[in-house]
């Protein structure tokens, strides 16, 4: 095809020089010859002058120019005829060229989206026979195959985001299973220390990725045995620690919000600057706990024991803390605005430097000579006196 449109193109362009070349030719002939018009032989005996002679061949090289102009229009015809059929030679080539390529690239589409399909069944192959090797890593009694199980499915969780939560519970139900609070352990002072399978599941949950996280779940850690554990920034939003036993966790500037921590031991844990808004802790035990500058705005402590707690910064706004005991508790420059202290204990707590705190809230809370309120609160007067002077020193 690309050898016959080549051909015609150049027959395009020697056409009409052939034609120049014709009209030149013809042209020269025609004044080298005699051409005398039909009218002069009607009178042939008369003889032509120089001037007649010269006017009449001008009048036949002009008759024989106008037969040229008709064959030069008609060759001009002919050449836009032919240049149409060029033109739409060429068009059809080049749809027909344009069909192809559309075909091709269809073809090459298809075959894309097969290889893509082909290797997402790879990868999922692959991902299928990595999660149960892991799983099944789980379950060895080597230490050092089950941190391997532990890690492996983090990985697998970073690389597959469908996953990612089956993993989540995978992991809580192992730590669950390995640590669970028993019944004797509850009464002990003293509990096992944590083993280091599952402080490295902790470690993994904790650091998850919570993009993925779907809505509506929480992890389920309820009622698990984690006293020491390092917690330390762990994102636990959301989570059921519903009864676990958190006594002495590193939870500092861990993310509690919205969890769910009812009855739940957190006595002597570090949960400097945590965040546990809106969390429910109704009936924890905090006692000891340290929680300076940590935000507990909306969190629920009703009956919650925090008794000698730390809560030195802390934000205590619209707080539920009824029926709380916050004996000897430091709540110096905390921020109390709309605090709930209905029937708290706030006997010898430190109150210096608290700020928002109104005399309404602590009507109907109990409290002693030993508890320190701020300069423009007054006090009580239904509050025992229980000796000792007002103005005690704060609680460390």
């Amino acid at each position: 095809m690309r050898d016959e449109t080549e051909g015609l193109k150049k027959w395009l362009i020697i056409l009409p020089f052939i034609f120049i070349g014709i009209g030149v030719i013809v042209f020269r002939v025609l004044w080298q010859i005699d051409v005398v018009p039909i009218e002069h032989f009607k009178n042939s005996s008369k003889i032509l002058t120089t001037k007649e002679f010269i006017e009449l061949k001008r009048q036949g090289v002009n008759s024989v120019i106008e037969g040229l102009k008709v064959v030069a229009t008609t060759f001009g015809g002919a050449a836009i005829l032919f240049n149409v059929f060029y033109a739409a030679k060429r068009a059809k080539a080049m749809d027909d060229s344009a069909n192809a390529a559309n075909k091709s690239a269809d073809a090459a589409l298809d075959n894309a989206k097969a290889a893509l399909k082909n290797a997402e069944a790879a990868q999922d192959k692959q991902i299928t026979e990595r999660f149960t090797k892991a799983v099944e890593q789980l379950g060895s009694d080597n230490i050092s195959i089950r941190l391997g199980g532990i890690y492996a499915l983090e990985r697998i969780a970073n690389d597959s985001e469908k996953d990612h939560w089956t993993i989540m519970e995978v992991l809580t139900a192992f730590v669950r299973e390995k640590a669970p609070l028993k019944e004797e352990q509850i009464q002990q002072e003293q509990l096992p220390k944590i083993p280091t399978d599952i402080q490295a599941a902790l470690t993994v949950i904790g650091r998850r990725d919570v993009d993925e996280d779907p809505e509506n779940q929480r992890l389920n850690l309820q009622h698990t045995n984690l006293d020491g554990a390092d917690l330390s920034a762990a994102n636990l939003q959301g989570a059921n620690l519903f009864g676990a036993n958190l006594q002495g966790a590193n939870l500092f500037g861990a993310n509690l919000q919205g969890a769910d921590l009812r009855r739940a031991n957190l006595q002597g844990a570090d949960l400097f600057g945590g965040n546990l808004q809106g969390a429910d802790l109704i009936g924890a035990n905090l006692q000891e706990a340290y929680l300076s500058n940590a935000n507990l705005q909306r969190a629920a402590l009703t009956g919650a024991n925090l008794q000698e707690a730390a809560l030195r910064g802390a934000n205590l706004q619209e707080t539920y803390l009824n029926n709380a005991n916050l004996q000897e508790a430091n709540l110096s420059e905390t921020n109390l605005q709309g605090a709930d202290l209905d029937e708290a204990n706030l006997r010898g707590v430190y109150l210096r430097s608290a700020e928002n705190l109104e005399y309404e809230q602590i009507e109907r809370a109990f409290g002693d000579s030993k508890t320190v309120l701020p300069d423009n609160v007054e006090r009580p007067a239904h509050w025992t006196q229980a000796g000792g002077k007002t103005d005690a020193i704060a609680p460390i």
